[in-house]
């Protein structure tokens, strides 16, 4: 049976996630799929002060959570679908291959490419080191592409 394919998007702080948040969205939508945000959070040491190590962790999700709810529902109000959300802790290039390979219907990895010299840290890592690693095609959105050119590349019915 042939499941629902999924784009995964790391939701972080760069300026060009907008770019890919509006490619996966305009994909699954025409595609019928659907997206999985995930935001991963610093990992922390172990503390000689446990309590306050907990507190910083519980304020560091709660934030992660907040930044998933919002880029939701700008999908949501775009697409209207619900995309899955999932915040995780550690080290990104492990928590992202790790979350791959835990979902069979992730279909795609989209990476928005910063707008300057250097890509950005997560296209850099992922798509150059991390590249033969992973499970899944990793779709990269230059930041400098407009709304409608995007919609276009993500349509179907090109």
């Amino acid at each position: 049976m042939k499941h629902r394919s999924k784009f995964l998007v790391i939701v972080d702080d760069s300026v060009e996630l907008s770019v890919a948040i509006r490619f996966a969205a305009q994909r699954a939508r025409s595609t019928n799929g659907g997206i999985i945000l995930l935001n991963i959070i610093e990992q922390f040491d172990p503390q000689q002060w446990q309590s306050v190590e907990e507190i910083i962790r519980q304020e560091a999700t709660d934030k992660a959570q907040a930044k998933l709810q919002r880029w939701s529902k700008v999908i949501n109000d775009l697409v209207d679908i619900v995309p899955e959300v999932i915040v995780k802790e550690g080290v990104p290039s492990e928590k992202i291959i790790e979350t791959l390979e835990s979902d069979d219907a992730i279909r795609f990895l989209v990476l928005a490419a910063a707008d300057s010299d250097q890509p950005g840290p997560l296209v850099t890592l992922l798509a150059g080191q991390k590249s033969g690693k992973l499970p899944v095609p990793i779709v990269v959105i230059p930041q400098g592409l407009t709304e409608d050119i995007i919609d276009d590349l993500a349509s179907d019915t090109n």
